[in-house]
């Protein structure tokens, strides 16, 4: 007998892993990814525990997959912005591929007894006396901000209750940010402050709700001021103070703290917290009168600090940012009363932006003040002539047609759409023609401008939009119904891919000959964008364009377009596959 051949232990996981199951979940593009991955050797420090692997994978960073064996089925989790979606990505295809190749033979994770690694070091670490184990994992706390965290927690709350100070201490330790910490960095930070949101789970799960809301209101604090200097973009920083924010909310209502308290620990979080983290909702059940007074006050007091600020005035000392939240909360207070006097008072604190005299007129529109309402628009449009918002446009182009002052409405629409020509203009002027009965003679006008603008040189034009040739007469002549129109603005002066693209839809049913002509144009570019995902777009075009020309009885004359285009893509060879498969 060979003693050195052993069979691999059977695991939960050989019937949820099979290349089968890693290409189901993670699809053809994810899989073949994930299978470079694992051939080029960047899945490392595998573990499996019998029911759960964990890996490292290196990619553009090093990400940490988990798998995980829920009977037939396979739960998963990767670090990776992919992962953190839900999304079964390259990473886990990768650790899935190397825990099969282990699996196999294809690594020495075994030893010739047959143990898994994992066996084999919890059995040598059975084996180490307590002085032994503890300087090995003292080594590994060093290293680990993680398990650091996790273990100071323990180590402060052992034996029962901990000294506040004590906790808060190591939430700040947790919750440290110095100078700016980049994607790369984040990851060290939360699992360095993961803890804390555990902590506050025992914390309210053992009865200590009053401690609970103490510790949460410092760690959210602390949270916020480093979500300042942080690169989030994969979301779980913010995920982290969103669960610190929720058990702070649970620690109040089961603690129920004394009202005018609460109102006045309230109001620095939220004038902090730019992100929404906090609801003034959640909390006015808990504040009644004498909390919702307290902080009303602290409000009002901030709130006197922040200058008036008139028409395309610059920024003063109170930044933007804290103008803009002050400014929230004091708008929320004023909704909750219902006072629309105080409401645009508000409001009217900031009006060097367009958008706060139509925020003003649709506020005293909805409250039916529309005198009032149209005063502010025209406001609003004296103060910014020469740059015209468009909701203000809109809303006082509204307000004029609903006072069927037709001309009005027309003369504002023409000003804006010869400013910033578009489509929505172009309709804006519709209505205001149609209510005077003159949108013939308007459309014409509209569309020759728009051709004697065209015709200018775009390099010396103001108007961005006319580098894409007749793009908006394209669009406009689209919306009306009017491919005939469209197709001919096209041929003249071009457009965007986009409105070819729409173009040809648009010709499909009648004029599929069109249609076909614009998509075979349209083919090399996409296909000269050499990845996959515009082999997909240029094979789906391929499809698009046989099905047209078998309408049109064209079998021979797209049997030979096709073999043009083979010849001369035959170089890519995952098109070639590509078009094999659409037949």
């Amino acid at each position: 007998m060979n003693m050195n051949k052993r069979e691999s232990p059977v695991s939960p996981l050989s019937t949820a892993i099979t290349e089968k199951s890693l290409r189901a979940l993670a699809g053809d593009k994810s899989f073949e990814r994930g299978a470079a991955y694992f051939a080029s050797g960047a899945v490392t420090g595998l573990v499996d525990t019998g029911r759960i692997i964990k890996a490292r994978v290196l990619g553009g960073d090093e990400y940490k997959v988990t798998l995980k064996a829920e009977g037939k089925k396979l739960a998963y989790g990767c670090t990776c912005p992919l992962g953190e979606e839900g999304e079964f990505c390259k990473h886990a295809v990768a650790a899935g591929l190397a825990w099969l190749d282990q699996s196999r033979g294809g690594s020495a994770e075994a030893d010739y007894t047959g143990k898994s690694e994992f066996d084999a070091v919890r059995e040598h670490l059975s084996s180490l006396d307590r002085e032994a184990l503890v300087e090995l994992l003292m080594e590994q706390v060093t290293e680990d901000d993680g398990l650091r965290s996790r273990l100071a927690v323990r180590a402060a709350r052992r034996g029962g209750a901990a000294d506040p100070r004590a906790l808060k201490e190591i939430v700040r330790k947790a919750l440290a940010v110095h100078g700016f910490t980049d994607y790369h960095g984040m990851r060290r930070l939360i699992e360095r402050a993961r803890p804390v949101a555990e902590l506050l789970q025992e914390l309210i799960a053992e009865g200590r709700t009053a401690a609970a809301v103490e510790l949460a209101d410092f760690a959210m604090h602390r949270g916020l001021s480093a979500y300042e200097r942080t690169d989030d973009s994969a979301g779980s920083f913010g995920d982290l103070l969103r669960e610190i924010a929720v058990l702070h909310l649970e620690a109040c209502r089961k603690a129920r703290p004394e009202p005018k308290a609460l109102g006045k620990a309230l109001f620095p979080l939220r004038l902090r917290d730019q992100w929404g983290f906090f609801k003034w909702s959640d909390y006015t059940p808990l504040l009644g009168e004498a909390g919702r007074e307290a902080y009303r006050a602290l409000a009002e007091k901030e709130w006197a600090k922040v200058p008036a600020r008139g028409p395309q005035e610059k920024s003063g000392e109170h930044s933007d940012a804290t103008h803009f939240q002050i400014a929230s909360i004091m708008e929320e207070l004023a909704r909750e009363r219902g006072d629309v006097d105080a409401l645009v008072a508000v409001k009217s604190r900031d009006l060097r932006r367009g958008h706060a005299f139509v925020d003003i007129a649709q506020i005293f529109a909805e409250a039916g003040r529309r005198d009032e309402a149209l005063a502010w628009a025209e406001r609003g449009r004296a103060a910014f002539r020469d740059d015209l918002n468009w909701p203000l446009v809109e809303f006082l182009a509204a307000e004029y047609r609903r006072r069927k002052r037709f001309d009005d409405a027309v003369a504002l629409a023409w000003e804006h759409f010869t400013v910033y020509p578009g489509l929505k203009a172009y309709q804006l002027l519709k209505s205001g023609a149609e209510g005077a009965r003159a949108w013939t003679a308007w459309r014409e006008k509209a569309l020759a401008w728009l051709r004697e603008t065209c015709a200018k040189d775009p390099s010396r034009s103001r108007y961005a939009w006319t580098l894409g040739g007749r793009s908006l007469l394209v669009e406009i002549l689209l919306w009306e119904g009017d491919s005939d129109g469209a197709l001919a603005e096209a041929g003249a002066g071009g457009c965007t891919v986009d409105l070819w693209f729409h173009l040809a839809r648009a010709r499909e049913k009648d004029h599929p000959a069109d249609a076909v002509a614009i998509y075979q144009r349209r083919l090399d570019d996409i296909v000269n964008r050499k990845h996959n995902d515009a082999y997909d777009d240029g094979a789906e075009l391929v499809a698009k364009v046989r099905a047209l020309m078998q309408r049109a009885k064209q079998e021979n004359e797209f049997a030979a377009w096709i073999e043009g285009v083979r010849a001369k893509h035959k170089a890519k060879r995952n098109f070639m596959q590509r078009l094999d498969r659409v037949g």
